[in-house]
């Protein structure tokens, strides 16, 4: 572990200068590479057999392999190295598929993989060895095993330099995936917080990018080359890179499928399940040792144009018709197609002589994806919250309405069950007692039976304004029915409550009501304590009243 931390130390001390001037060359290779193809058993005497035969060998050009014959499973390529740097003594390169041993000179200092036929793959990983002790003029010679011929004599980033150089290009390499690992964890960051805080967004989509995003990073981890840092595992790595590429098309399109549901005539679910299928099909064929992850990858290279393409597509229409986040989704769509085809064909098919993904940039794109995500969200709860306050609006004028007197304004029947229990509850709690009001328009039916109802109601409203003047805004006044009105007055001095009623009284009197004059009776009684009671109350009030039309209307009378 001590080794692996001063490795990563010395990338970031020493990578920043050797990034500015360019990779180092690698140390004296001299003479061009020659090669040997064979099928059987291993060479026991390699070095020996090169040494003799190396100058009739083919020339071997590491960066255009040539075609081997049908059938071969074994290489052995030779290149003289020369001391000259002796300082560079470190061997840099990649493998994929193939089980390799290396000599320099008679001195066998390296080996890796199986050369017996193995059930799995051997995997890709990146090899630093040190060369051994030599002087003058060696003969590095290396033997390769593959299952196929297809799969032999590829090479990826061979050189021979210090330590220094070759972590440098090493952690280099692994530049897009270190940039984009943590925009990947900042997303699934994101949407974690809000599938889980955020009960008004859309749950599944979150959930989708979540799943769509870990598996990327998983994707980066694997396709790392620092990690081989930490431990010697290609063929694990190998067979996660290759699971995580199939699923990374799977879950995306998961993203699309919800993002068009609804749409008719998106078909996104024969996508996917094309994706699936081809899933299955290569994971089975790998466990029964058909070598099939790697196999089927012509077909899935295939696919993920044509399949994305005609998502790229249905997101084209559902953007013209006015979906903000299909037209958000089309561009890290596109970016993700495009750079992960281009890094699939150009690994799978060695088109490159070197080894970095480009793939992993196309989580930038993604960011502008969930950062309109994010727009939209906060423009979907603007939009609920304006609908809720619209309702809560439409609430309240309902239950104002429900409460009120259409005609008078004042709070109804229904509302004084509320009002009186509030009252009674506060008088209860403080022991102050309040007053009640029972107010009634004098000989109000012969207005109605010689002027008719329109009349009738003019002095309703009349009336009912003029005891609402003269009342606190904490004084409710209720039509009780008819002509007959209720005021709670919160207030304990019954002096106080009269000098209120006289003072209504006497401006009903003073004042024309629709090109008529009218009076009114009032009927007081006080809270008188915690035992008393509503029916106690409205009857005391209502006896008053009684008490004051017996007494010739026009007049304030006070039961206690």
């Amino acid at each position: 572990m001590g080794k692996s931390i001063y490795r990563i130390l010395l990338c970031l001390v020493l990578g920043l200068g050797l990034l500015a001037g360019g990779s180092a060359q690698a140390a004296e290779l001299e003479g061009p590479w020659h090669y040997y193809e064979f099928t059987g058993a291993p060479f026991t005497a390699a070095p020996n057999f090169a040494r003799q035969n190396v100058e009739s060998w083919p020339l071997f050009d590491l960066e255009r392999r040539p075609l081997f014959k049908q059938g071969t499973d074994r290489l052995l390529l030779a290149v003289k190295v020369n001391d000259t740097e002796p300082q560079k003594k470190i061997l840099l390169f990649l493998t994929a598929k193939q089980a390799v041993r290396m000599w320099l000179g008679d001195e066998y200092f390296f080996s890796a993989g199986s050369f017996q036929p193995q059930r799995f793959d051997e995997g890709s990983q990146p090899y630093m060895v040190h060369l051994p002790e030599f002087s003058g003029q060696q003969l590095l010679v290396i033997e390769l095993y593959a299952h196929a011929a297809k799969d032999l004599g590829w090479f990826s980033m061979f050189s021979v330099d210090t330590e220094q150089v070759q972590m440098s290009q090493l952690f280099f390499s692994d530049i897009p995936l270190v940039i984009a690992i943590p925009v990947g964890l900042a997303i699934i960051f994101i949407m974690f917080l809000y599938y889980y805080f955020n009960p008004q967004g859309w749950k599944r989509l979150y959930a989708y990018i979540t799943l769509f995003m870990t598996v990327f990073v998983f994707w980066c981890v694997s396709a790392s080359n620092v990690k081989s840092l930490f431990g010697d595992w290609p063929r694990f790595w190998w067979y996660m890179l290759s699971i995580f590429a199939y699923l990374l098309p799977i879950t995306s399109n998961l993203v699309l499928l919800e993002l068009l549901k609804g749409k008719k005539y998106a078909r996104m679910k024969y996508l996917l399940g094309a994706n699936v299928l081809l899933f299955v099909i290569a994971m089975t064929g790998e466990c029964l040792g058909l070598h099939s992850m790697n196999g089927l990858m012509p077909f899935f290279y295939l696919l993920l144009p044509f399949g994305e393409g005609f998502a790229i597509y249905w997101c084209i229409q559902a953007a013209r018709e006015g979906d903000a986040l299909c037209k958000a989704v089309l561009f890290p769509t596109v970016a993700f197609t495009l750079l992960g085809l281009f890094d699939g064909i150009a690994g799978h098919y060695h088109l490159l002589p070197w080894r970095m993904y480009l793939t992993p940039l196309g989580a930038y794109a993604f960011l502008y994806f969930v950062i309109c995500i994010l727009r939209e969200q906060v423009r979907h709860e603007e939009s609920l919250l304006q609908q809720t306050a619209g309702l809560e609006q439409e609430v309240a004028v309902i239950q104002r309405k429900s409460e009120t007197d259409a005609l008078t304004g004042c709070y109804n029947r229904n509302k004084l069950k509320d009002l009186l229990a509030a009252a009674i509850a506060k008088a209860r709690k403080k022991d102050i007692p309040f007053g009640m009001l029972m107010l009634d328009i004098d000989f109000f039916k012969k207005i109605n039976d010689n002027y008719g109802h329109d009349t009738g109601d003019a002095v309703l409203r009349g009336f009912a304004t003029v005891v609402r003047q003269q009342l606190d805004k904490d004084d409710p006044c209720v039509r009780w029915g008819g002509e007959e009105f209720l005021v709670l007055v919160n207030s304990a001095d019954l002096t106080e409550i009269k000098v209120l009623a006289e003072k209504i009284r006497q401006q009903v009197e003073g004042m024309v009501f629709a090109g008529h004059r009218i009076t009114c009776s009032i009927g007081i009684t006080l809270w008188q304590n915690e035992k008393d009671t509503a029916a106690t109350l409205f009857k005391r009030a209502d006896g008053a009243l009684y008490q004051a039309k017996n007494n010739g209307r026009n007049c304030v009378v006070v039961n206690m």
